[in-house]
């Protein structure tokens, strides 16, 4: 991309979605620990449990993509 400025900015944006994904993966961490009961980590509510599960593999997915977007930046801005 001819324009440094505009890659400079979208470098920016990225590592901006990177701090939410990271803060997204903390939410839903907790939001997990909650719904597990203290007997042996069994959770109170199974069909949640298995959406949580889904939803923190979405978001490990998203991360992933999102690394690699900013590394793709990052060396095309170099």
């Amino acid at each position: 991309m001819e324009n440094k400025n505009a890659m400079s900015e979208m470098i920016n944006q990225t590592k901006r979605i990177e701090e939410n994904n990271i803060n997204n993966m903390e939410y839903v961490t907790s939001i997990s620990m909650l719904i597990n009961s203290n007997d042996l980590a069994r959770p109170k509510d199974r069909e949640l449990a298995d959406k949580i599960n889904n939803l923190n593999r979405q978001i490990e997915d998203i991360n992933k993509t999102t690394d690699e977007l900013l590394n793709d930046l990052i060396s095309k801005h170099n």
